[in-house]
This record gives structure tokens, sequence and C-alpha cells, in this order.
């Protein structure tokens, strides 16, 4: 749907005076107009931008808006959406009135469009911005894409997650957004579109009133008779400017009254302005109109019909288009409605008597097919607390969270405490609401009925949900607190489940502070209590816990009610998978982990639990890291990142963001890894987690290794040696965090060996106790530099061997090219220059492959001192492509299409299409039938 030309005025009504605005009236605003335009040629030429237009009611946001459309965007794909009070429980409503207007919509979104909001509610809303990317970057095929969205402070939760999720993924796409609200800093708002509102690369629009000249300019075209400039200067200061309030004026006050020198009247509501308007309109269109109104700011017109009672809705139509009270949307065979304005459909809804807004609601319920559309009318219809409905909201809510769609059961819920009869069920599900919005990843919406909960009377299950957010918000003494007053507070009328979600959430906040037989503790005091409906991590954290506490083996026997493998379609099937690929990783059976993580992540994400899916996400990257698969490494742990970030997983972000900087640092892809390790250093802080804290720690110590800095390595992970640390499980369990064989080498290669050996200990010990094959090859190599450095040779010999062995005999891993370096080093030392060179060829033809350029450097100086000066051709021939560029490219080459890969790695298929255009230019060929002889399959 294309915007077009809307004045700022709208038409006069009363005994007062009759003056009408013109459609094609627009004052003022030139520079906003001009750099807007200058965004638009940008986004034209490939590079997204985003716009945000803020200001009061009747400022003039959206006549800008419309404006901006008519003008410079005239020849772009337009789509426009509002938010909008009446709607902020309907999930994915937003993303809905978009739908329509994008020319070429998957699969996925097709029952937002056609209405549907029980389909709509079940929708992860990571999943519906996955579906709009692809949506969005189908549009930009014959021209640039331009998103309006009015009133974004308004619109419900999972549409500004899923429109966060597809702006944040957008690279290389021709694609504005226009977004505008009232207050940019409104704390309801998601963090990740908090990010990009504030993001310096985004435009600032903040308008303020209407200049002087521009009211001059007004009064005129409003005329008959003009205003001394001494009284229009009166006027805008009375108004300050704004659009609204100043036309309302000129319009409803006589000019004697605005030119004397009495106090100027406030301007009539908006709502009375449009009041007026419907009542010049016949009784079929005013029907309509009001019809229209209870069932949103679009809809079809023979479901507006329907409710409203209208025998003849085109005829209806057509009058309340010449009104301009309605607009008919193009969208097919079936036609649909909607409000030029959301303000006017307010200003609609609110002028329905109590009784005709009860019964259009009641009628739109009766005609509705979709069941959670009809309680949410029948919601709106009611005048009384209602039993019966009550309990209807209460079963469709317990249905949807058994299904794993949190938003809607929480929209449930809280319907259900509205029309509650009874004082403790409203409580009880206004305390639900909020565990169900932190299950859907709504933090900022759980946080707004904290108060509310707070002034309950204290209960268990009060207790319960208040620790659960303190955790969330990472606040964890206040977690703790809570928590443990819910299980303490138990009696016979507390529910089972509320006890066993406390212990689960007991359980995860000793994670997080490495606590292991606390985690014990709580996992099987939770496990021993009767098993819920939805899936739980209590299996997942008994595992972890007692792998940390050194009990792998009985941590693996714990897990043996799952599956080998898939479907993974109920919570036994799922519950625990997540443990179990981290334990395999700690284990060194990297295949098995990579299975069982991205199994875990897929799953949860579906229906489980939000946060055990960024934990699997986050965990898989760093398999892929040590089993040196670097490029699918970079591109989950970004996305981890994104997602986190996204849906406002505090407690998740520090181990997310050190993966991701250890691929990037063995790239030496410095700024990018230190600022992900600072990253996580800041959050583990926050939390005062000790394991996150090690993870950052040795993100920073990758860094300056791969910068050669071995003091900073040193000072960065000394302090885990502090006997103060209470918990160490995780630090000393091998396998978990890398932080003593990294600090034993940097000690090594600082001549301090009588501390590396100290720190080596433990760690070989460890290793060798475990049987961990990746372990004790590792251990070998630093057991090897060790002895070069203190002049055992024999014995270096024998352990970079050992390590060399270890390796060959596991899986592919990048500790094994590190080896062949180490070794290939010592031996070109020791003078054997041609086993030297079979080493340090092996090292580089890996550190070619993972384009880990420092170690590769370093690879080449030690080949040009055993007299190999040039590399292998051949070997060299992808060093030139990014990571984004090889990863498309290797996917281009499995035969998938540009939109597959673009699902595949969740970007736009423009920003595909840009780097593999990129890689062909590179590779030198034209073709993806090049991609086959280009690139070898490992590549």
């Amino acid at each position: 749907m294309r915007g077009r030309p809307h004045g700022v005025g709208l038409q006069g009504g009363g005994a007062e005076v009759q003056r009408q605005t013109p459609d094609s009236l627009f004052l003022g605003r030139q520079e906003e107009l001009r750099r807007m335009a200058s965004r638009l040629e940008a986004a034209a030429r490939g590079a997204p931008q985003v716009v945000l237009v803020d200001g009061p009611a009747g400022i003039g946001k959206t006549s800008l808006a419309r404006r901006f459309l008519s003008d410079a965007a005239a020849e772009c794909c337009v789509a426009e959406a509002s938010g909008e009070e009446l709607e902020r429980e309907l999930a994915h409503g937003l993303v809905a009135q978009l739908v329509p207007q994008l020319p070429d919509v998957p699969e996925g979104l097709r029952e937002l469009a056609l209405g549907m909001p029980e389909a709509a509610a079940t929708r992860d809303p990571i999943t519906v911005g996955a579906l709009l990317l692809d949506a969005l970057g189908q549009a930009q095929n014959r021209t640039p894409v331009v998103l309006l969205i009015d009133d974004v402070h308004e619109a419900d939760t999972p549409s500004l997650h899923a429109l966060t999720f597809a702006l944040r993924r957008l690279r290389k796409d021709r694609l504005l957004a226009v977004l505008l609200t009232r207050d940019a800093h409104d704390p309801r708002l998601p963090q990740g579109l908090h990010r990009i509102l504030h993001d310096d690369a985004t435009l600032k629009l903040t308008l303020e009133g209407l200049a002087l000249s521009d009211v001059v300019a007004l009064q005129v075209a409003l005329g008959p008779s003009a205003l001394p400039r001494w009284a229009i200067a009166r006027l805008r200061e009375h108004t300050h400017g704004n659009p609204l309030h100043t036309k309302a004026l000129l319009q409803q006050a006589p000019a004697d009254v605005l030119s004397g020198h009495t106090v100027l009247p406030a301007p009539r509501r908006y709502e009375r302005l449009v009041s007026a308007r419907l009542a010049r309109c016949g009784a079929a269109a005013r029907d309509l109109v009001e019809a229209a109104s209870v069932l949103g700011v679009s809809c079809s017109l023979h479901q507006a019909a329907q409710v409203g009672a209208v025998p003849d809705p085109l005829g209806a139509l057509t009058e309340a288009m010449a009104c301009d009270l309605l607009e008919e949307v193009p969208t097919g065979a079936v036609p649909r409605v909607t409000f030029p304005h959301p303000l006017l459909r307010a200003a609609v809804y609110r002028g329905l008597g109590p009784a005709e807004r009860s019964g259009l609601h009641q009628r739109a319920a009766t005609c509705s097919e979709d069941r959670y559309a009809a309680l949410q009318h029948r919601v709106h219809a009611a005048v009384a607390p209602d039993r019966e409905l009550t309990d209807e909201l209460i079963r469709f809510a317990a249905e949807q969270a058994e299904n794993g769609a949190w938003a809607a059961a929480a929209a449930a819920a809280i319907s259900a405490a509205e029309v509650s009869p009874e004082a403790g069920l409203r409580e009880r599900w206004l305390i639900r609401a909020v565990e169900y919005r932190l299950l859907a990843g709504d933090v900022s919406q759980a946080t707004e009925l904290e108060q509310t909960i707070r002034d309950m009377a204290p209960d268990a299950e009060q207790q319960y949900v208040l620790g659960h957010l303190a955790l969330t918000t990472g606040r964890l003494d206040e977690a703790r607190r809570r928590l443990a007053a819910c299980w303490e507070s138990c009696d016979a009328a507390t529910g089972a489940e509320s006890l066993r979600k406390a212990a689960e959430q007991m359980a995860w906040l000793c994670l997080i502070q490495g606590d292991a037989p606390n985690i014990v503790r709580w996992a099987r005091l939770g496990l021993e209590l009767p098993r819920g409906s939805r899936s739980s991590f209590l299996p997942d954290s008994l595992a972890i816990g007692l792998a940390l506490s050194g009990r792998y083996e009985e941590g693996i026997r714990s897990l043996t009610h799952l599956p080998p493998s898939g479907p993974r379609q109920t919570p036994r099937q799922l519950d625990g998978l997540l443990a179990r690929g981290m334990l395999q990783l700690w284990n060194g059976q990297l295949p098995q982990a990579r299975r069982d993580l991205r199994e875990a992540f897929a799953a949860h994400r579906r229906g489980g639990l939000p946060y055990a899916a960024l934990v699997a996400l986050g965990f898989l990257t760093d398999t892929e890291y040590r089993s040196g698969l670097w490029d699918e490494a970079v591109a989950h742990g970004t996305q981890a990142v994104s997602l986190a970030e996204d849906t406002d997983q505090i407690s998740i972000l520090a181990v997310v963001h050190a993966f991701t900087a250890f691929p990037l640092a063995g790239r030496g892809e410095y700024e990018d890894a230190e600022a992900h390790a600072r990253a996580a250093t800041q959050h583990a802080r926050t939390l005062a987690d000790v394991n996150d804290g090690a993870f950052a720690a040795t993100a920073l110590a990758l860094v300056h290794t791969a910068r050669g800095d071995d003091e900073r390595t040193a000072a960065e992970l000394s302090p885990f040696l502090s006997e103060e640390i209470a918990h160490r499980g995780g630090l000393e369990e091998v396998g978990i965090v890398a932080w003593r064989p990294l600090l034993s080498q940097a000690l090594t290669r600082l001549g301090r060996t009588e501390e590396a050996l100290d720190v080596l200990i433990p760690y070989e010990r460890g290793a060798t106790v475990r049987g961990r094959w990746l372990d004790q090859a590792t251990a070998a190599h630093c057991r090897g530099l060790l002895e070069e450095a203190n002049g055992h040779r024999e014995a270096a010999d024998q352990a970079f061997r050992t390590g060399v062995r270890l390796c060959a005999q596991g899986t592919p891993c990048w500790e094994e090219a590190l080896l062949h370096l180490s070794y290939g080093t010592f031996l070109r030392r020791e003078g054997r220059r041609r086993k030297a060179v079979a080493e340090l060829e092996a090292a580089q033809g890996k550190f070619l492959r993972l384009r880990a350029t420092p170690y590769l450097e370093r690879c080449t100086r030690e080949l040009a001192a055993c007299g190999r000066v040039q590399a292998r051709p051949g070997t060299a021939r992808h060093t030139g492509l990014t990571a984004q560029e090889l990863t498309v490219a290797r996917l281009a080459r499995r035969s998938m299409s540009n939109r597959e890969i673009a699902r595949e790695l969740v970007l736009s298929v423009k920003t595909i299409e840009y780097h593999l255009g990129n890689a062909y230019t590179k590779l030198g060929i034209n073709s993806r039938m090049g991609l086959i002889t280009e690139l070898d399959e490992e590549s």
C-alpha cells in the first residue's frame, strides 16, 4: 500500500466555523524531508537505513512521513503499519499489517496475512523475524523498500522483537525503515530495538512546533480573513506550534477571538472533530466505520460489514472514503479497509457509547472464526467480572504455555486477570503472566508488572516469579533471597509446579555462580517433584552440576532417558539434550557435541526454553571453534550475540560474547575480537559469575596470544590461580575453560618455567585421569614447550610427538594445527629441517584454510628459516575471501539457492547476493559451476 498525501488539517465541525484544510497542504519540515530523501538515496544504493521520528502527539510525525512517501518514495515498494493501544496483546498484529503489502510472502507468514490471531500467537518472534527478513529481501528485487511503522510505542511486543530481528540482519539491502514514536526512550520497547533507535547510524529527527512563517501560511490557507502577525505569534506561543492544536483553533475559533485580547481557548479534542465528521455520514457508513474500529486499524471489509450489520458494504465504504474516514487496501480478491491514521481509529472507538462498544465486540466475537480473537472481543465486551470467560481464558493460556507460545499465554493470562471475579484468581494469573512474558523474552513488559506483583500479599508463587524476574535482570542477591523464600514458605496450598520451577531457577542461579554442589542439590530437589507439562532445565542442570563437580560419568548416566537423535517433540525427548552436548564437548567428542547442540538449539527455539536455545548456540560456537570450523563458529557466535541482545537475555551474554571472540582472535581480527571479549568481561562482572569471567578472560588472552603479547596473557589469566575464588569446580575441570594451558604456555615463553610447571601439573593430571584425548594433546603441547625451554630436547620431542599422535587419532581440531607449528619450530631449531618442513607445511595448510593470519605469518617465517619461501600453490587460493563470503560460497557450492542460503544464515537475500558476487570476483569465476572447481569440499 502506498502512502497518499495527507494535509495537516481535518474538517471542522460544530456551529462556530466551517473551514477545511486542503489535502495537498503541507507546511514546513523541508530540512527533515531533505535528510530523509538523502537516506533513501543511500538505501537505494544498497546501504540499509533507519530513520527515527519522535515527538508528542499531534506534532506532525505521520504527516511528515506521508509527505515523504508521496514525494521521495513514490516509486518504492512501501509497506505501512501502526501500533495500536487496543492491540498491544495481539501477537504479531503489527507484522500482520505489513504482510499483505509485500509482493512475495513466504509460507510461514501467510496465516498472519489471513488474520488468524491464534495461529500467529504460536509463532516464535525470532522465526517470524526470519520470515519477515526473507519477505523484505524478495520485495527489493524491483525497487527499494520503505517500511513505515507508526506509533511504535503502541505495537505488540512479539512484532517488535520480530522487526528488531529483521532490521539487525540487513547488510546490503535496499531498504529504508522509518519508525515513528512519541518517546524513543520508552522502557516498554525491547532493548534490541533501543540499540537500533539510538545507534549512531540511525537518523534521529525530533519534531518541534511549526515555525511562525508556517503558522502564517496555515492561517492563510484556512482563510478567509488574514490575522495580524502579532495574533499569529500569540497563537503559536499558545499552542507551542503543535500543528494539530494550531489547526484546530484556526478552524474552530472566530477571527475576532483569535485577534482579540482575551485568553485564547483550548482546542477542541481531536475526538470531537472526528465525531463531527462521522455525524455527517449516512447510517450505513457510520455503522461500517464504527464496526471497523472494534476490529483494529485494518480488517476485511466483509468482517466489518458482518459486525456492523451493513447490507451494502461497498456503498458504505465509498461514502466513508469520501469523508476520509476509511481507505481501501488493494490486497487481492478480498477487499480490506484501513483507517488513514491510528489516531482516527482510536477517536472513533473512544467515541462509541459503552453499550454500543460492548455490543459490537460481542458481535465480533460471534463472527470471528479464530478462537483467540473471539476471546479478546469477549474480554472487551465484558461489563462485569465473568467466571465462565475467565475459565476459558485460563484454559487457553495453559494450552498456549504447553505449546511454548509464551506471548499468547501471557496475553490470555492478563485478560483472565482482568475479568476474574475472584481477587485470588486475579493475582495468580497476573503472576503467571509475568512468568510467561519472561519465557517469551519480553523482559521489559514483565518488569512493567513487577510493582503490582510486589504489592500482593507474599506467598510462594509470588516469591518465585519475583525471583525469576530478578535473576533474568541480573539482580542475583535478590533472586537468591526470593527463590529461597518461595521454597521455605511452601505449604499444603503451594503447587508442586511452583516449587519445581523455583528449584529450576535456583539451580540456574548456582550455575551462573559456578556453585557445583548446590547446582546438583537444587536440581535433585526439583526432579523429586512431579514432572510438569513444559520443558524444564532441571535435567540439564543436574548433568552439568555433576560434570563441574568432577563426576562426569554420573552426569552422562543421568541423561540416559534421551534418545540418540531426534525427533525432539516432547519435553522428555528434549530436556537434558543441551547438557549432553556440553558434556560431549568437554570430553572431546566434537562431532557428537555438534549434533546435540544443533538439535537442542532448534528444538528449544520451536517451543522449549528460549534461554536454553541461546546457551546451546553459544556452546555450538565453542565446539566449532575447537573443531576448526571457524566460518560456522563466527556465523553462529554472531547470531547468538544478536539473539541474546534482541531478547534481553542478560545472563547469557557473557558466554556468547566470549565464544564469538575465540575464532576472531585466531584470525587476527583484533578489534572485533577484543570488543566481544570486553563485552563478555562487563557482563560477567555484572553477574559476579566466575565461570563467565574465566571465559571472558580466556577470550582476551587469545587476543593477546595471537598478537604475541605473553605478558598481557599472563596478567589476564593469573588471577584465576587465587585460592580465594569460592567455586573452583568449573575452573579446574579440564575441557571446560582453557585458561591453564594458555597461561602455562605464556609463562613458558616468558622464561618463568617453574610457574608454568605449577600451572600445568593440575591440568595435565586432570586430562590423564579423565582420559580426554584433546586435553591430553593440549597438555602434551604445553609439556613440549616447557621441556624445550628447560633444554630437555628428548623429553620435548617425545611430548610433541605424543600430542601429534593423539590429534591424529581423534577428530580434526584447531589444537592439531598449533601442535604442528610448535613441533615444526622445535625441529627447525634442532637443525632437523626436513622433518620441520613436513610439520610446518601441515600447519600451514590448516592456517590457510582457517585464515588464521597471525599463526600463518609465524609459520611462514619458520618455513623461510628452513629455506622454503614460497607457499604451495593452490592452498592459498581462498585467503582473499572473508568469513562470510566463504560461508556463502560453500553453501552455494552445495546447490542451495540464494533464498535457501539466506534462511540458513538468517540474512537477507540481498546480503547473500552481495557476498556471493564478491566471492565470484575474488575467485575469478562468473557462475556457480566455477565454485565446484575453485572450492574443495573442505574449504
